[in-house]
């Protein structure tokens, strides 16, 4: 076995009902579901180097022919392989770096001074920093920023990827046992240094938010909801947002104590392992309600490769990783904290964690309030794509709308909302996360459900006016074309009108939220009303391909020739010079 203290196993009960051993190798899983396999399982686990034909006495009546394809398979996928030891050259001392080279020269951040220049190089457009958390988590805004050792919040994961400086660090194979060790990717021991050094007082500043955050989250009383360990490692993450942003935050930023970027970075690991067990487990999506203990959110994370990202691996041992979530699910720590006095710096911080924790709470608010904007959207191209399948689709302005609906759908799949299935994940979490957070606030703001803040707002003389000038460009646009009996205008204009609605809504509830953000938090208020093109740049500002994803306006623009602004107040369409180009690029 190339490395087998990479290997681990369970046993589980499937949807079936029937009992499983699962074997996890790294990202391998081998699923035995015949009881008289288990041995063989159990011992391949504990099992040095062998000879093939040994494997027939792991388990009684094992024949030959029985193992030997059951093996071949193993050699397949690289869970076993022929010969001796590892052939790993690599040692245990230092490795190259797997990161990309750096394309920001200078450091830059999130401050009033700064954020519309940077969202325009990020994104194409200038938004102001009073609406900075509807199209950026507020548990992303301190990834940029420096601390007082000289390094990014956010080291190799810092997001948007384009703001990562280079900086020197240390990255050396992993040997912790799991699915990490001796990854090809490397851990990055420099991070870990400045965790250890900081540690007790991280732990004492977790202790303190927990405290102040619990009492508010009334449903984990006794035993910790998944939603709601979601939300408590938003709020840790929250808490230095919080100290960047008051009053619109410095250009050049003062940097972060190590003790508060330290934190942020552990706690970060509970954030993402949270949200992939509701939004993007391959075993099975939690429900927000469901509970969750320290123990399931590490073997979670081990089996689903959580502890593995793109250029590198986590650098926590685990005894350290089992002290940080014994510290955040019981509220106790090994050692005693309350003696453990805070540099000012971060004192004068948790000082604050009222308004910090009611600032985090209205920026989770915000999160659920933008996102549920995709999912109406995907939606009419749901809706689009059926209409476009018929007859209607097989005109050439129809088979240029149908080629960029289908491009179009396979982003939004590839952002997990095209699907229904994946849509209702979605908008579960994003209702619970709004709903418990709303209730978290001391004063609450706004109506108590999201439904409330999402569907479509009343239509007024304004909507039908629209409706009217879309039906007379739309009925020009498929003059001369069999429509084969089918009111194609009249269903279009239908859904496009309605979802206008629904953004207005979701624009008038985000403006809201971000209006009670920036009273709290002293910071300017915005001069212009935001438009979902502004809160698409939570992808563009990402580059790549997530950069590429869509906004349905803009593909109507391309293919129908006619531009569409809304804003929580006014709707303006308007004919445009070219209606014939065949695809839309971003």
């Amino acid at each position: 076995m190339p490395h087998r203290k990479r290997m681990h196993h369970a046993y589980v009960t499937s949807d079936a009902g029937v009992r499983e051993l699962c074997v996890y190798y790294g990202m391998k899983e081998v699923t035995f579901d015949e009881e008289h396999l288990f041995p063989f399982g159990e011992q391949l686990v504990r099992q040095g180097p062998f000879i093939a034909g040994d494997a027939t006495t792991w388990g009684p009546g094992y024949a030959w022919d029985e193992l030997k394809p059951l093996l071949e398979a193993l050699l397949a996928e690289g869970v076993i392989k022929r010969g001796g030891p590892s052939d790993d050259v690599r040692g245990g001392g230092i490795v190259p770096s797997m990161l990309a080279p750096s394309t920001c020269p200078v450091q830059r951040g999130w401050s009033a001074a700064e954020c519309e220049s940077l969202t325009d190089d990020l994104g194409g457009r200038a938004v102001e920093i009073g609406n900075i958390e509807a199209i950026l988590s507020v548990y992303r805004i301190p990834h940029p920023a420096l601390d007082g050792d000289g390094r990014q919040v956010g080291e190799a994961n810092v997001w948007p990827p384009s703001l990562r400086l280079e900086r020197d660090t240390e990255w050396r194979v992993c040997q912790y046992s799991g699915s990490r060790y001796r990854d090809d990717r490397p851990m990055n021991v420099t991070a870990l240094k400045a965790m250890i050094k900081h540690w007790k007082p991280m732990m004492a500043a977790i202790l303190e938010i927990r405290a102040e955050t619990t009492p508010r989250l009334t449903r984990s009383t006794t035993a910790w909801a998944v939603s709601d360990m979601h939300l408590l490692s938003g709020i840790i993450l929250s808490v230095p947002a919080y100290q960047l942003m008051k009053r619109g935050g410095t250009t050049p930023q003062p940097a972060l104590h190590p003790v508060l970027s330290s934190m942020f970075r552990i706690s970060d690991g509970i954030r993402m392992v949270t949200h992939e067990m509701m939004f993007l487990s391959d075993e099975r999506t939690r429900m927000p309600d469901e509970i969750v203990t320290a123990e399931d959110l590490y073997a979670f994370a081990e089996r689903n490769g959580s502890f593995l990202a793109g250029a590198g691996v986590c650098a926590g041992p685990k005894a350290m990783i089992e002290e940080l979530l014994t510290t955040v699910f019981s509220g106790t720590a090994p050692e005693r904290t309350e003696v453990i006095v805070q540099p000012p710096e971060v004192r004068a911080l948790l000082d604050e964690l009222p308004d910090a924790v009611d600032y985090g709470f209205l920026g989770l608010m915000s999160w659920s309030v933008v996102r549920s904007v995709w999912l109406g959207m995907s939606l009419v191209y749901k809706a689009l794509r059926e209409l476009f399948a018929t007859a209607v689709g097989a005109s050439e302005i129809g088979q240029r709308i149908r080629a960029q609906l289908e491009d179009h759908w396979y982003r939004l799949d590839h952002g997990k909302v095209a699907a229904d299935d994946e849509r209702d994940v979605h908008l579960q979490v994003y209702v619970d996360t709004y709903e418990r957070s709303w209730l978290a606030l001391r004063t609450p703001v706004g109506p108590p459900t999201l439904a409330a803040r999402i569907t479509a707002c009343p239509e007024r003389p304004a909507h039908r006016a629209v409706a009217a000038q879309l039906h007379e460009i739309l009925t020009a646009r498929f003059a001369g074309i069999d429509l084969g009996g089918v009111a194609v205008v009249d269903r279009l204009v239908e859904l496009f009108v309605y979802y206008l609605r629904e953004e207005q809504a979701i624009l008038a509830s985000t403006a809201e939220i971000q209006a009670a953000i920036n009273t709290l938090l002293d910071r300017p208020q915005p001069t212009r009303p935001l438009s979902v093109r502004d809160l698409r740049l939570t992808y563009a500002m990402y580059g790549g391909f997530i950069a590429k994803f869509p906004y349905l306006f803009d593909m109507l623009e391309q293919t129908l020739g006619f531009h569409v602004t809304c804003t929580a107040e006014t709707i303006e369409v308007t004919e445009t010079a070219n209606s014939q180009l065949a695809s839309f690029q971003y």
